[in-house]
């Protein structure tokens, strides 16, 4: 039942790496984006990127499908190692 425990735990992780990666892509491409205080006199209006839903339509559009899901491996091995411990620990 513990090896059961660890491969439950592992499988969550990943399984909600599936569903909450394309939002963590949007997440990171707006925070990476300059600050509107150093974007120009205009500020808002240089920003490639503004809500979750538009960045993700964006991103979809002019690379693809797949690419919101960039970095989906190291992610789901890393929430997945957190699933693990997470569930073996408190179970």
């Amino acid at each position: 039942a513990r090896g059961l425990d660890l491969v439950a735990g592992f499988g969550c992780g990943v399984l909600a790496t599936c569903f909450n990666a394309p939002f963590d892509v949007a997440k990171s491409r707006i925070q990476s984006q300059l600050p509107a205080a150093t974007a120009g006199a205009t500020g808002d209006s240089h920003r490639r990127y503004h809500g979750t839903l538009s960045t993700l339509a964006r991103i979809a559009r002019e690379e693809g499908l797949a690419a919101c899901w960039k970095g989906f491996q190291a992610k789901a091995i890393r929430m997945g190692l957190a699933g693990l411990v997470g569930l073996s620990s408190f179970d």
